[in-house]
């Protein structure tokens, strides 16, 4: 296996850095400034629908961006993706037509989806194990820098009339990510070349594009309509197609030997319930904030802030104590849910007389819970991960998250439209927002269950093994 230098992995590792900050800053720009764009060209209306395109685009790219990086390698995916991104970041910003952001809005969202587990495959991959924790660490903390930086800095340069900017900004950290990652990378594509599941990738297609349209659109349509129980049925049939294929395919887009891993398989669960809280927190909290305390755009927008601060100054600090032993991969996964459990369990009770800072307070927990799994759930997988699944094994946990995002947002989405329609006024909304709050924590304690009673078991048995392991080496 190739290796490479100190300096050119520490020039790798800032190119990972750069390519973070940009996925995020992209991610939080274009939702602050994709309404004013399509007004400008005449498309207003379409924002939803261009936003869930998007997001389809990326969730779909995500798995098959990971078997590209076991095909290609981290190098090439960099390279492919990264200029496609770059390209259409651009396009965005400099051609002002309808069409054409659209279809660049597309395959900017796919590219993004490839690339986006490069940096946590190769902060494994050209890293000690002794400072992995560390440097999983610092990737969350660049994403939550790059999520508050592009977020801000959007709103600033198109209330200078800067539109341009705020599109194309991101674009001069990306640049040099590429080229300190494809300059400074050896060639680590895969010796028998890429093989492409082709049929898997339609069918994947097909599942995910149906079952989140169906999800997306059956709050609004109704859930009997017959064109949203249409595309539950292609979903799930397309669904039992893809198992069914990739149980038989020569070289499956995910083969279903992952899910035979039991500790991978609880680390996906345990991910899914510790960031099923987000859409309660980034959705439903600020519309609460300003229609039930009446406090306005200004005081819902700062509500971030906190855990951004948390976010910028823990990560670090937890993933050097994480790699320090292995039993405290488990101890973080609990501390994660813990601090989704708290903090939802309180905001339970929002309402008129709940002052500002004590919600600013309990967003501010939720940053020590993402901190926790982001040090601790990847590492993890990776551990149990075949080299030639790594790309794969570590973009499906990517996966996960947007998955458990898409669920949470139907599933909140019919509780709060429910409970505010049964209850007109103030108390009708806070009662669906403390209701989406309520579940947020019921499945946190769902994932602490999983870790406590399931997960933790097998990480001591890990641990009492290698330790007979390395007596054993010390003896001979």
């Amino acid at each position: 296996m190739s290796t490479v230098t100190d300096s050119q992995r520490s020039r790798i590792m800032i190119g990972c850095y750069f390519v973070m900050f940009t996925i995020a800053a992209y991610g939080l720009s274009l939702a602050t400034i994709q309404q004013p764009m399509l007004d400008s060209m005449g498309g207003g209306s379409y924002f939803s629908l261009i936003t869930l395109i998007a997001a389809i685009c990326m969730t779909i790219m995500t798995p098959i961006g990971g078997r590209l990086i076991d095909g290609l390698g981290n190098r090439k995916v960099t390279l492919y993706a990264g200029a496609i991104s770059l390209i259409s970041g651009l396009v965005m910003a400099f051609v002002p037509n309808l069409w054409v952001f659209i279809i660049m809005r597309i395959l900017f969202s796919m590219a993004q989806g490839a690339m986006s587990s490069v940096p946590y495959i190769l902060a494994r991959e050209v890293n000690p194990p002794q400072v992995q924790g560390k440097i999983f660490g610092m990737l969350a903390t660049v994403l939550a820098v790059g999520s508050f930086v592009g977020s801000w800095l959007a709103g600033v340069l198109v209330q200078n009339n800067l539109m341009w900017l705020a599109v194309a900004f991101p674009c001069l950290t990306l640049a040099p990510g590429i080229w300190l990652i494809y300059q400074n990378m050896y060639d680590d594509s895969h010796e028998g070349g890429l093989h492409l599941d082709w049929m898997g990738m339609i069918l994947l297609t097909v599942c995910l594009s149906t079952l989140l349209l169906a999800m997306n659109f059956g709050a609004r349509m109704g859930w009997f309509n017959g064109l949203i129980m249409t595309g539950f049925l292609v979903g799930f049939g397309s669904l039992l197609a893809f198992v069914y294929w990739e149980n038989r395919a020569a070289v499956p887009l995910v083969p279903m030997a992952l899910f035979q891993n039991r500790q991978y398989v609880l680390l996906l669960a345990i991910t899914f319930c510790t960031v099923f809280y987000l859409i309660a927190l980034n959705n439903y909290l600020p519309l609460g904030v300003q229609n039930v305390l009446q406090a306005g755009t200004s005081a819902s927008g700062s509500l971030q802030l906190s855990k951004t601060i948390v976010l910028i100054l823990v990560p670090t600090a937890f993933g050097i104590w994480v790699a320090k032993r292995k039993s405290h991969t488990w101890m973080a996964l609990a501390l994660s849910c813990i601090f989704v459990i708290v903090p939802c369990a309180l905001l339970v009770f929002v309402g008129v007389n709940m002052p500002i800072w004590f919600i600013m307070l309990m967003v501010g927990l939720t940053g020590i819970a993402d901190a926790f799994r982001s040090v601790a759930a990847t590492p993890a997988a990776q551990e149990v991960l075949k080299p030639s699944d790594l790309g794969i094994g570590t973009s499906i946990i990517g996966f996960t998250i947007t998955l458990a995002n898409s669920i949470a947002a139907t599933v909140d989405g019919i509780a709060y439209d429910s409970l505010s329609a049964a209850e007109a006024g103030i108390v009708g909304m806070s009662h669906g927002i403390d209701t989406t709050f309520l579940l947020s924590a019921g499945v946190a304690v769902i994932g602490l269950l999983l870790v406590v009673l399931f997960f933790r078991p097998i990480m001591n048995k890990n641990s009492r093994t290698s330790a007979a392991e390395q007596a054993k080496t010390a003896r001979d």
